[in-house]
């Protein structure tokens, strides 16, 4: 890839339009675990998840969660979650402002998807580069990248 990659993005495939299961299947460590996972990674999150209802959200970053920020504009990325009985999803994608250039970048990874209610796997990573015209793309990762990521993301 020519060049550094600004983001992250990751998107379970299309056919995986229900989203990922929660773990742990019981609803009370489940909840817990869901509700660590946003307080941990972006901005507080009031009311918390109660399994008994469908929850739909839209969060941004917390800066401390991030090991380095490539510009400010990309802190302003939201992620739309819907949060169901035993189910999550991120309808437009997982967006993850960090570079594709740092270490710091892959060690977050690693401890994100640790820490995340639901599997993640390294396959549904893309990364956002911006092109010529200063828009937005995403692109699969180069072979460096995934390998990375396959490293981190177990």
């Amino acid at each position: 890839m020519a060049a550094c990659a600004i983001m992250f993005s990751y998107r379970p495939p299309k056919n995986s339009c229900w989203g990922h299961s929660i773990r742990p299947k019981d609803p009370l460590k489940a909840k817990q675990r869901v509700n660590t996972f946003f307080e941990t990674y972006f901005m507080r999150l009031d009311p918390e998840w109660d399994t008994t209802r469908q929850f739909t959200l839209t969060l941004t970053w917390k800066t401390s969660s991030l090991p380095n920020i490539e510009s400010a504009e990309n802190l302003e990325q939201q992620v739309l979650f819907i949060v169901t009985g035993n189910r999550v999803m991120f309808p437009g994608g997982l967006w993850i402002p960090i570079s594709s250039a740092d270490s710091a970048s892959y060690e977050f990874l690693g401890r994100f998807s640790a820490d995340a209610p639901f599997k993640m796997s390294p396959k549904h990573f893309q990364v956002g580069i911006l092109g010529k015209t200063g828009k937005l793309a995403l692109r699969e990762p180069d072979a460096d990248i995934a390998a990375r990521l396959q490293q981190v993301i177990v």
